[in-house]
């Protein structure tokens, strides 16, 4: 599957740089997702489940409050928390 770029950035760390082939996030006016050749779009994000797909898996996230930006196959996410959802 075509992929694009993400990165998670925390008030702390580069928490994930790489390729994923889709997400999904929760934005303040409601879940949205994101797959490669996504129009630019900035939005605010919930506290909530954060998912990514990647070439190894889908992979689970509980996040804080931030903000979520996608332009040419480039995605942020910016946010104040992050850590897995263990299966």
């Amino acid at each position: 599957m075509a992929s694009f770029s993400l990165t998670i950035v925390t008030p702390v760390q580069i928490f994930f740089q790489g390729e994923v082939e889709s997400l999904v996030a929760p934005g303040t006016a409601g879940s949205f997702g994101v797959l490669m050749n996504h129009a630019p779009l900035i939005a605010t994000l919930d506290a909530g489940v954060f998912k990514m797909k990647t070439s190894e898996g889908e992979k689970s996230y509980k996040i804080g409050p931030g903000f979520f930006d996608v332009l040419q196959n480039q995605a942020t996410l910016l946010t104040t928390a992050i850590e897995p959802i263990s299966s």
